[in-house]
């Protein structure tokens, strides 16, 4: 069993048996989900290249708020990838 520490800004290190067992790289995204009180589920989201991104998820307009559209095409992304949505 791999025990982490939570520390004060809420970061965890994902040991490295666990990493390599999940195939989990530097730069990948990964989202989390409440399965219930005490147990979380953590999954790597699939990496895309810029040219997929920008086939899959169009930019129509100009953009003013980059934070808040990120959070937007996560929350897409998350959707199209686990077929619901995130917290």
């Amino acid at each position: 069993m791999a025990v982490s520490k939570v520390l004060t800004r809420g970061q965890v290190t994902l040991p490295r048996e666990v990493r390599r067992s999940a195939g989990i790289k530097p730069g990948d995204l990964v989202s989390f989900t409440v399965a219930e009180p005490g147990r979380v589920e953590l999954r790597v989201l699939p990496r895309m290249t810029l040219a997929e991104m920008l086939e899959k998820y169009h930019i129509d307009e100009p953009i003013d708020d980059w934070a808040k559209v990120t959070e937007e095409w996560q929350e897409i992304a998350a959707r199209d990838v686990f077929g619901q949505s995130q917290p």
